[in-house]
C-alpha cells in the first residue's frame, strides 16, 4: 500500500498537531529505510520502515468513527499554542471527556470535513484516511445538509441563483480567488423565508456563509444536520455528544 508520508505519519499517533507532523519531516528528522526525507508529499510503500527521531513509528491499524454534534464556540482541528492562549476550544477535548481512547487512537483521529467556530452539527471524527477522503472529495458526490437562518428574507430570484451557483471568494494561504459553487438543492423552511435548508456536494471553507453573502445576505447560525444518510435526527444527538 502506498501512502503519502503525511498521511503515514498522521496515523501513527505521534504527534499533538499536522503542523507538528510537517516540522519533523522539513527538519529531517523522519527516514524512511534510515534514509531522511523532507519532502511531507513524498509518496513510498507503507511496508518500509519510518522512523522519527530513530524511533521505529507503525499506523494505528484498529479503525475508529465517531459522530459529534459540534456546538458553537468549538474548532473542528486541535488546538495551536496561539488557540489556547486565546482561550479557544477544540471538538477533541469533548472526545477526550466522553470517550476513553488510548493516546495513540487519540492522536490519529482526524475531522472529516470541518464546521467553523460558530456553526454547529455533524461531524464525523475518524483514522480512516480513505473514508475520510471519501467525504471530502467533491467527486464522490456525498451531500452535506445545513439549517441556515439569515438575516434577511430570500427571494424566490435569490432561491434560482443558489440553486444554479454563484461565485464567491475563497482565500488560501493569503491568496484570494473567484470560485464557482456547484449547483445545490435549496429551499425555504419557515414562512418569513429567513431560514433555508441547503444541500451540497461539496464544502469549502464556509461555502455556505459565503454564498448567502455573494447575494447581499448574512447567515445568522448555521447547522449540519447530515452528512450522506447519517443525520442528526436519526442519531439522536444533543449538543456536545
Amino acid at each position: 500500500m502506498k501512502l503519502r508520508l503525511h498521511q503515514f505519519l498522521s496515523r501513527t499517533g505521534a504527534f499533538s498537531s499536522k503542523k507538528e507532523l510537517i516540522a519533523a519531516v522539513t527538519k529531517g528528522e523522519v527516514t524512511i529505510d534510515r534514509m531522511a526525507v523532507a519532502n511531507p508529499m513524498h509518496i513510498f510503500d507503507a511496508k518500509k520502515k519510518v522512523c522519527w527521531k530513530g524511533r521505529p513509528l507503525k499506523r494505528v491499524t484498529a479503525k475508529t468513527y465517531i459522530a459529534i454534534n459540534k456546538p458553537e464556540g468549538y474548532l473542528s482541528s486541535r488546538l495551536t499554542p496561539e488557540d489556547s492562549r486565546l482561550g479557544k476550544r477544540s471538538v477533541f477535548e469533548l472526545i477526550r471527556k466522553s470517550m476513553e481512547l488510548d493516546e495513540q487512537t487519540e492522536k490519529s483521529l482526524f475531522c472529516a470535513g470541518r464546521l467553523d467556530e460558530d456553526s454547529s452539527g455533524l461531524i464525523i471524527i475518524t483514522n480512516d484516511g480513505k473514508l475520510g477522503s471519501k467525504i471530502t472529495a467533491p467527486g464522490s458526490g456525498i451531500e452535506k445538509t445545513y439549517h441556515a437562518a439569515l438575516a434577511k428574507p430570500v427571494t424566490d430570484a435569490e432561491l434560482a441563483k443558489l440553486q444554479k451557483g454563484v461565485t464567491i471568494q475563497l482565500e488560501e494561504n493569503g491568496k484570494i480567488t473567484s470560485y464557482a459553487t456547484k449547483p445545490c438543492r435549496v429551499e425555504t423552511t419557515s414562512r418569513d423565508r429567513k431560514q433555508l435548508k441547503l444541500t451540497l456536494t461539496e464544502g469549502k471553507k464556509r461555502e455556505v456563509r459565503r454564498i448567502l453573502e455573494a447575494l447581499g445576505n448574512k447567515v445568522i447560525q448555521l447547522e449540519r444536520t447530515a452528512i450522506g444518510k447519517l443525520t442528526l435526527q436519526d442519531l439522536k444527538l444533543e449538543k456536545g455528544r
